[in-house]
C-alpha cells in the first residue's frame, strides 16, 4: 500500500524517469489520465513530458536553456555524449526505414531482422571479405542502438528487432535530411 502522501500518478512519474514509456506499459493509462498534472510536476524541475499518444510513447526532455534568460541554467539531467559515426549512421538508416514504413503502412510495428540491418550497413562499412568481422561490428552497433532505446529485441531465433517509434521523435524529417548530408560529407572526408 502506498503512503497517503504519495501522488496517485507516482508510478507513471517513476517510469518516465527510467526512460521512454510505451503504450504496452501497465502505467500508460495512468499517464494519459493524469497527463496535465504530470506535466506540471515535471515543469517545476525544468523537464517537459513529450507525449505521443497516437504513436504510443512518451518521454522526458530537458529543453536547452533560453539564451535570453540571465538566471543560472539548470544542471543537465543526463550527459550528452556525441554518437560515433557508425552509431549515428545506423540511427539514420533506421529512421529512413521508418520514413518508408510510414509511407507504405498505416499501422503496425517496424520490425527488422539482423540480416536486413546487416544489409543496410554493409554498403557503408569498409570493404572486406571478413564476414565474421562484419557480423560482430553489426551486433556491436545494434547493441549500442538498443542501449539508446531505439531498438527492442523481439526474437532470439531470427534476431528480430522492433524499431521503436521514439526514434521518429528524436530524429524528425528535417533532422534526418541534415544528418544524411553530414554523414555523406563525413564519409567522403574520412576513411572510417
Amino acid at each position: 500500500m502506498l503512503p497517503q502522501s504519495t501522488l496517485p500518478y507516482a508510478p507513471a512519474i517513476l517510469k518516465l524517469l527510467q526512460g521512454a514509456m510505451y503504450s504496452d506499459d501497465v502505467h500508460w493509462n495512468q499517464l494519459q489520465t493524469y497527463l496535465t498534472a504530470i506535466q506540471k510536476y515535471f515543469a517545476q524541475i525544468g523537464l517537459e513530458v513529450r507525449n505521443h499518444e497516437t504513436d504510443g510513447f512518451a518521454y522526458l526532455e530537458q529543453p536547452d536553456p533560453d539564451p535570453q534568460d540571465k538566471s543560472e541554467p539548470l544542471p543537465r539531467l543526463t550527459r550528452r555524449n556525441p554518437l560515433t559515426f557508425r552509431v549515428t549512421l545506423l540511427c539514420v538508416l533506421l529512421r529512413e526505414e521508418w520514413r518508408k514504413f510510414d509511407t507504405n503502412s498505416t499501422t503496425g510495428q517496424l520490425v527488422l531482422n539482423i540480416e536486413k540491418i546487416r544489409e543496410m550497413l554493409k554498403l557503408y562499412l569498409p570493404d572486406g571479405n571478413n564476414e565474421d568481422r562484419l557480423r560482430l561490428e553489426v551486433e556491436r552497433l545494434v547493441g549500442k542502438v538498443r542501449e539508446l532505446g531505439f531498438l527492442r529485441r523481439l526474437s532470439q531465433e531470427d534476431e528480430s528487432y522492433q524499431v521503436l517509434p521514439i526514434l521518429k521523435a528524436k530524429i524528425d524529417a528535417d533532422q534526418l535530411a541534415l544528418l544524411k548530408q553530414k554523414l555523406e560529407a563525413y564519409a567522403t572526408s574520412s576513411p572510417d
